[in-house]
């Protein structure tokens, strides 16, 4: 075999469990199985194989009857299994106890042995009774993970939802603030701007007055100048 092979003597020897299948999940690469270079899987099993030992065959029912079995069926073949079941269980009690009894009487009896036997019979018919269960707890089993599954997936949807409605709530009140804030802005731009033209116009009405009071001041200037020079020559005239 092409995979013991490749596995080194030392491990096959040593290790008690089975080794990891490094040697499969390798080639199963998303690059390998893109390009279909990846080992594709055995088909199927056809006819008579044999499992733990014991021969079996792909044609066989899941659950084979004791008939197929070769072994003694002690139920009809409509039944009632809860009905059967409490049977079977009663009559092995039932055996059960007079198996003491022999064993009390007489260990060496020969109905020992029949009575065990009765007793190995009964349990195998209560076992494949409740075998013949296996389908439809796998059934539910299926169910229960199933419904589990779709319980999460609804529970993710709903928590996506509530995210996208939180995320939308969000943007809203960021576009709510925002458009709040571009009013603001715009208010105190046109404030502002009322406020410097009506500075300006205060600035100017100003400078007009101070230009105007200046303008006297320099006017009174050179009158007084003027009376000066006219005091001045009078005095000249009298001392002369």
């Amino acid at each position: 075999n092409y995979y013991l092979m490749a596995i080194p003597v030392e491990e096959q020897s040593v290790s008690s469990f089975p080794n990891p299948p490094a040697l499969f999940y390798k080639r199963y690469t998303d690059e390998n199985v893109q390009s279909g270079l990846a080992p594709q899987p055995p088909p199927p099993v056809k006819g008579s194989y044999h499992a733990f030992g014991n021969p079996f065959d792909s044609q066989d029912s899941i659950i084979r009857s004791l008939e197929e079995q070769g072994l003694q069926r002690l139920y009809p073949q409509k039944y009632d299994r809860k009905t059967e079941l409490k049977k079977l269980n009663h009559s092995i009690l039932i055996c059960f106890l007079e198996l003491l009894d022999i064993l009390i009487e007489n260990p060496a009896s020969p109905d020992r042995n029949q009575k065990i036997e009765d007793i190995s019979v009964l349990f195998i018919n209560m076992h494949h009774l409740i075998n013949e269960y296996r389908p439809h707890q796998a059934e539910e089993t299926l169910r229960v993970i199933m419904e589990r599954q779709k319980k999460q997936r609804e529970d993710i949807i709903f928590q996506v939802q509530r995210a996208i409605e939180k995320a939308k709530h969000i943007g809203k009140d960021c576009s709510d603030t925002l458009a709040q804030m571009a009013g603001t802005i715009r208010s105190s731009e046109l404030f502002l701007a009322d406020e410097l033209s009506t500075s300006l116009g205060v600035e100017a009405k100003s400078s007009k007055q101070v230009a105007k009071i200046s303008k006297k001041s320099l006017l009174g200037q050179s009158s007084v100048s003027k009376q000066d020079e006219e005091l001045s020559s009078v005095i000249d005239q009298l001392f002369s």
